[in-house]
């Protein structure tokens, strides 16, 4: 099913609604406000004053996958155009962390090449995932393989389990 959007930020209804309300909103500071914050979605949506886009090439986020079986845990995280080399990990606390660096790819033979558009990310990256669960820390291991990093984490006996403690008295 394909959608179809009006790609003009202004119909004519939103100028006539805007004058309508104009009155309104001079009276009641509510109305006023809900308008701002309608307007600052609205830019949001369309990416007016995205600053990353005044800043540079964004940084990246990668897209992970949590998934569970019996016996582990495994997070999936998608790094295209990284290695193995550029990612690093640490599992601490609870929490997996997914660190590195994508760098920019330029060869000698694009020095006269202008770059009108990008929308590759370079920069470095963190993304920390907390793990609910007890893990097995000294069989934790990783692999890549095509841009796609699997963590799997080896479950471990449940912790101590909570036990209840007797509320007495003050004297």
């Amino acid at each position: 099913m394909m959608v179809r959007r009006n790609l003009s930020p202004v119909t004519r209804a939103d100028l006539h609604n805007r004058a309508a309300n104009r009155d309104m909103t001079a009276r009641d500071p509510f109305t006023a406000l809900q308008s701002e914050m309608m307007r600052f979605f609205d830019d949001l949506r369309r990416g007016a004053g995205d600053p990353s886009a005044e800043i540079g090439p964004r940084v990246m986020a990668p897209s992970v996958e949590v998934q569970e079986d019996d016996n582990n845990l495994y997070v999936v995280a998608e790094l295209p155009g990284m290695t193995e080399n550029d990612v690093e990990l640490t599992f601490s606390d609870g929490v997996l962390r997914i660190a590195g660096e994508k760098r920019a790819e330029h060869e000698d033979k694009d020095e006269g090449r202008q770059v009108h558009i990008t929308e590759r990310s370079y920069g470095r990256f963190e993304r920390q995932i907390p793990l609910n669960r007890a893990i097995d820390e000294d069989n934790v291991n990783a692999s890549f393989k095509d841009g796609i990093l699997t963590v799997t984490m080896p479950k471990a006996e449940e912790e101590q389990q909570a036990r209840r403690i007797e509320v007495q008295r003050a004297a």
